[in-house]
């Protein structure tokens, strides 16, 4: 099984909440993305950031630009200018387009869009996924399809998609990136990946038997390849699923 350490947290998997954001790096050489970091609001609106441990073992990582210690539990009342720069600011007059691109109503906070839109900026590595809704043994995570633009006639078929259709998640053993990889498909046709990180969680799901995938948003080209299609993963989790993976976020308070 591929590694997707630390994707439910203690709250997260208690309850489910896009209060939590896994915080990806990808490696601009591999192209893979790679789990490093926890963006967190607490109850009392206090955003937190501490890195994952196994950061400091990811091959060419360097720690964030204003979070220096891999060992630190940073905390602040705002969110931190690293990641408040990649919310959509109120002002744009396709503000509206895009939270119904990615399926948000018009009162989403900060942390919602960020779980939905990633928060990828040009030119850099950074990108945000949500930690999946666990609750009694059943799960969903809403997530964009990673790769579209990657696979021929892929756009053309999701132009053809419409929201609630079924989809198919299937194991990919000879990806020459990654063996775990598991493609989002329709009636045979691939469209894309799921997220490197959140391939534990996914295939663990898919061993339950009882995965459902379907579409939330196919998006016009014009939005760009990279929020073409949003959609959902419901099922069961194995049991202790989610506990063994709380412990992989156990840190010190």
């Amino acid at each position: 099984m591929a590694s997707s350490p630390a994707l439910l947290s203690r709250e997260s998997a208690a309850a489910g909440t896009s209060d939590e954001l896994l915080v990806t790096w990808q490696d601009p050489e591999t192209r893979r993305y790679h789990a490093v970091g926890l963006l967190s609001r607490t109850h009392d609106d206090l955003y937190r950031f501490r890195y994952l441990d196994e950061a400091s073992n990811v091959a060419g990582f360097r720690p964030f630009l204003g979070f220096s210690d891999l060992e630190r539990d940073y905390a602040s009342p705002h969110l931190f200018p690293l990641f408040a720069e990649r919310v959509l600011d109120e002002a744009r007059p396709d503000r509206v387009t895009l939270y119904e691109a990615l399926d948000l109503v018009a009162t989403a906070g900060p942390m919602e869009f960020l779980a939905r839109s990633g928060g990828r900026r040009a030119g850099d590595c950074i990108q945000l996924l949500p930690t999946p809704s666990v609750a009694d043994g059943q799960t969903s995570c809403v997530f964009l399809v990673h790769g579209v633009r990657h696979i021929p006639g892929a756009a053309d078929a999701v132009d053809q998609l419409e929201p609630g259709q079924a989809l198919a998640l299937q194991p990919e053993p000879d990806n020459p990136i990654d063996p775990d990889a598991v493609l989002v498909t329709q009636d045979g046709t691939r469209l894309g990946w799921v997220p490197n990180p959140l391939l534990g969680y996914v295939r663990a799901v898919m061993s339950s038997g009882d995965a459902r995938l379907t579409v939330v948003r196919a998006n016009p080209r014009e939005l760009g390849h990279h929020m073409r299609l949003l959609v959902r993963i419901e099922g069961t989790l194995p049991d202790g699923f989610a506990t063994a993976w709380r412990a992989d976020l156990a840190q010190p308070a």
